[in-house]
C-alpha cells in the first residue's frame, strides 16, 4: 500500500482527495502547513507528497525547497497541487524538484493518473 502525504489547509480539498486516494487503496496522512509537512515527511517517509503552495506558516515552495535539500527526503517525489497555475509558479516548482504540477481544480481520475505515473517513474 502506497503512503501519500497530503499537504493542504483547505478542508474540502483534504476530504475529497483523501476519499479519492483511499478508494484507490492508498494510505493518506495529512499536514495542514509546510512546517507540519516537513516533520511528517521526516518521520513517516511517505512514498509521495501532494503539496499545496499557498499555506500558513511555511508555504509550499519553501517546504519543497527544504525537502529537496535534505538527504533523507530529497528522493521522495512531490506533486504540487495549486490554484496558482501561472507559468512562473509551475517553472519555479519544477526547478525546485517537483515531479509534476497540477492546477486546481482537477478531476479525481486525473490526480490518480498523475500519481501512478510519478510512482511508476520512481520505481524504475
Amino acid at each position: 500500500m502506497k503512503r501519500i502525504l497530503l499537504v493542504e489547509d483547505e478542508k474540502n480539498i483534504v476530504l475529497g482527495v483523501t476519499i479519492c486516494l483511499r478508494s484507490a487503496g492508498m494510505e493518506v496522512d495529512v499536514a495542514e502547513d509546510g512546517v507540519e509537512a516537513l516533520g511528517k515527511v521526516q518521520s513517516n517517509k511517505p512514498d509521495l507528497v501532494l503539496l499545496d503552495l499557498v499555506m500558513p506558516r511555511l508555504n509550499g515552495l519553501d517546504a519543497l525547497r527544504s525537502m529537496k535539500e535534505n538527504d533523507q527526503t530529497k528522493d521522495i517525489p512531490v506533486i504540487v497541487l495549486s490554484a496558482r497555475a501561472q507559468e512562473e509558479d509551475i517553472r519555479l516548482a519544477m526547478d525546485l524538484g517537483a515531479a509534476d504540477y497540477m492546477a486546481k481544480p482537477f478531476r479525481p481520475e486525473e490526480l490518480l493518473a498523475v500519481i501512478e505515473n510519478v510512482l511508476s517513474k520512481q520505481s524504475r
